[in-house]
């Protein structure tokens, strides 16, 4: 495929394009979260977000977790589905149950509205919400793991981060390219040019090019910018 990258790259030259999996390559990634760099451009993103949308949200304090920014209910009904589907879970929920009203099967007549009625009951106990946490906690993303950094919806701050991440990782400029409807980096390397974006998986990097494509183009420009990169050149 003939592309043309300006400005990075000034004259038309052939090159590959391809996605570059962010969820596949985390092994490679993952020693350099804690780079002072790109801890920098993930603070720095995350607080233009909080100050810009104040009221949605709490002020980004380094250490927090951004997909707890997620504003839809995407997390919410995730770790849910999640810990409703844990036998353990399933477990200790009937173990309350019956400790709170019974064995369901004590009385064969007893009206299914009834318990119905007992389990809507349930959910509003504290040792019910108190097990919730429990499960909620234990299925939430971890801290090191690439869920831990999905800000879902927020591609235009936490794909930044992606950018600085993957430069310090393969030592390499990656850009950042922003259109209304999506942000994601993009770099060459071994004369390919790579798209990334940890938020999602494409299906193909045609997918993508479409869904950028919906938007205008806001920016282009190098991450390096905004980082010391005076150990990229080693």
């Amino acid at each position: 495929m003939t592309t043309t990258l300006a400005p990075q790259i000034e004259e038309e030259i052939e090159l590959q394009e391809k996605l570059y999996s962010v969820r596949d390559n985390w092994h490679l990634l993952k020693p350099y979260l804690n780079d002072k760099d790109v801890q920098a451009v993930l603070n720095s993103a995350m607080t233009e977000f909080s100050e810009q949308y104040s009221y949605r949200c709490e002020t980004w304090m380094p250490g927090n977790a951004p997909w707890e920014y997620t504003h839809t209910d995407y997390w919410d009904m995730k770790i849910i589905e999640a810990y409703e589907e844990d036998e353990d879970f399933q477990k200790e929920q009937k173990e309350l149950y019956q400790k709170l009203y019974g064995d369901e099967d004590e009385d064969e007549d007893e009206d299914d509205e009834d318990e119905v009625d007992f389990w809507y009951e349930l959910n509003g106990t504290e040792e019910y919400q108190l097990l919730e946490r429990k499960y909620w906690d234990k299925h939430a993303p971890k801290e090191s793991t690439i869920e831990w950094y999905q800000f879902i919806h927020g591609c235009h701050w936490i794909n930044q981060f992606t950018a600085a991440l993957i430069s310090k990782a393969l030592n390499v400029e990656v850009n950042v390219w922003t259109t209304e409807k999506h942000t994601c980096a993009t770099f060459v390397k071994d004369d390919v040019v790579y798209f990334a974006d940890i938020l999602q998986e494409w299906d193909s990097l045609q997918e993508l090019l479409d869904f950028m494509a919906e938007g205008e183009e806001v920016d282009y420009y190098s991450i390096n910018t905004f980082i010391d990169d005076s150990n990229l050149w080693d």
